[in-house]
């Protein structure tokens, strides 16, 4: 595999187009955050109201989910709102789009920002998609689905899946799918924890 494949064969933008468009999304990310710091999500709640709380945990999920700093208030803020007697299918889904929104502006960003990689850290690029094109696309999807499964944040698989081009559209489902099944079954066990108190 070549070097020019590595640095620029990922889609048709230049490096300069590809460095605005990550400047654009990463500027994003950081004045939600900052936005995030001056409101509590009490505060965004009690703006929304009771009947948009799915779009505040879907907002919250796309950004607070991306992050293992922002994680445990992702989880901690999921389990006060199940208490607050939503659906918990229906703030699973919210819950669950929003994590695979904020998963894929993280694959765009590796992607794009893959172009931009100085020439000392192309080899560990190289590397990288060597890794990922060991395994079949059946073999990625269910280690997307299982990795998914998990609390830890998805940036890390989204990183590696962006810069090693892997089919948006193959990552998708098990992503989505993945994260619904752990947030109802957390859910789930934290309510039936609590009813034993």
């Amino acid at each position: 595999m070549s070097k020019q494949r590595t640095v620029s064969g990922y889609c048709g933008l230049g490096r300069e187009k590809s460095r605005q468009i990550f400047v654009l999304i990463a500027l994003f990310i950081i004045l939600w955050s900052v936005f995030l710091s001056f409101y509590t999500p009490a505060q965004v709640v009690a703006a929304l109201g009771v009947r948009n709380v799915y779009i505040f945990v879907f907002l919250l999920a796309m950004i607070g989910g991306v992050s293992i700093f922002t994680t445990t208030l992702f989880y901690t803020s999921l389990v006060t709102i199940s208490f607050g007697g939503v659906d918990v299918i229906w703030l699973s889904l919210f819950a669950s789009a929003g994590l695979l929104f904020g998963d894929l502006v993280i694959y765009y960003l590796s992607r794009t920002g893959s172009q931009c990689v100085p020439e000392k850290y192309e080899s560990i690029i190289v590397r990288l998609i060597g890794w990922t094109e060991r395994f079949s696309d059946r073999k990625m999807i269910t280690l997307i689905f299982f990795y998914s499964l998990t609390p830890l944040p998805s940036d890390a698989i989204s990183i590696v899946l962006g810069v090693s081009s892997f089919p948006i559209r193959k990552m998708i489902l098990p992503l989505f799918l993945g994260k619904f099944v752990l947030i109802v079954i957390f859910i789930e066990l934290v309510m039936l924890g609590y009813s034993f108190f």
